[in-house]
């Protein structure tokens, strides 16, 4: 059994991460016994679908003395936009961003691209910038976009872990030599907080909003 692997490299030999996602390793599967691939989500493509599946509800009553937990409320957090999962753009927030506030101005971003998600990384959900639902890497969520755009976010392995399957990456940072500014597809260096409020502007511009 081989669990939260991210990619079958050939037949026998697929590609695991050890150590909380801080190492990727090639391993070989030896042996007669069939052996059982978990992969990680969203990180290789899914089929398409040979069909609809009818949802058959099956009401099921539990009396009260055989519950060993009650629920008494139920609240979940507010979310705007699109789902980081299904959204085709996403828009990561990072460290580089230096607080919470600025966050709004990523929702703007969003919200002038149109059906774009909002993110963040580890680094900004620790400090407590926004809610752990908007994590993307190794301990939150795995996306996969047609475009990632990373707004003052380093790139650390267990954040790319999260991410590394978007069709196009576009990274915004002061720091040219940043892990996630080498690997993008398009690079730019400079203050996010010229840059995203002038690429809002363009795009509203564009779209005639």
């Amino acid at each position: 059994l081989m669990s939260n692997t991210t990619e079958v490299a050939a037949l026998g030999r697929v590609r695991t991460e050890i150590f909380g996602g801080t190492k990727i390793v090639d391993v070989t599967l030896e042996g007669p016994a069939p052996a059982i691939v978990l992969m990680r989500p969203r990180s290789i493509e899914a089929e398409p679908s040979g069909g609809t599946a009818e949802v058959v509800p099956v009401p099921v009553e539990i009396p009260d003395e055989l519950r060993g937990v009650h629920v008494r409320e139920r609240h979940a957090e507010a979310t705007t936009g699109a789902k980081l999962e299904d959204a085709r753009v996403v828009i990561a927030g990072g460290r580089g961003l230096g607080g919470p506030e600025p966050f709004a101005m990523l929702d703007e971003l969003a919200g002038a691209i149109g059906g774009a998600a909002v993110g963040a990384s580890r680094a900004a959900v620790d400090a407590g910038w926004v809610p752990f639902s908007y994590q993307i890497g190794q301990t939150g969520r795995t996306v996969k976009p047609e475009v990632y755009i990373a707004v003052g976010v380093s790139g650390a392995l267990q954040h790319v872990v999260g991410m590394k399957g978007a069709k196009r990456i576009v990274a915004i940072n002061k720091d040219a030599d940043s892990p996630l500014m080498r690997m993008a597809d398009l690079g730019v260096v400079g203050d996010l907080f010229q840059v995203v409020p002038a690429l809002t502007e363009e795009i509203e511009r564009r779209r005639g909003l």
